[in-house]
């Protein structure tokens, strides 16, 4: 594993755990379930997809970002030094 993989690996872990602590996010996730419940089991299998397909996406971006903007801090670090 490169070091990329293993800063990729320890933000979405770090994002993840922020993520989980984060309040309106449990609200919507339990919000989110209670709906669910009101819907037959296909319909609501459907939405729970697609939250999860929402979830995910917005979890990757997240993480490249995160990349990026770290990318840019080490850039300007090691321009600064010159």
């Amino acid at each position: 594993m490169d070091i990329l993989d293993e800063l990729a690996e320890k933000f979405a872990l770090t994002l993840d755990s922020q993520l989980c602590n984060n309040s309106d996010y449990l609200k919507a996730t339990a919000m989110l379930n209670e709906l669910v419940r009101e819907f037959p089991i296909k319909k609501a299998t459907e939405i729970e997809d697609i939250a999860a397909d929402l979830t995910a996406a917005a979890f990757s971006a997240g993480i490249r970002s995160g990349l990026k903007l770290g990318a840019r801090i080490a850039i300007g670090l090691i321009g600064s030094d010159k």
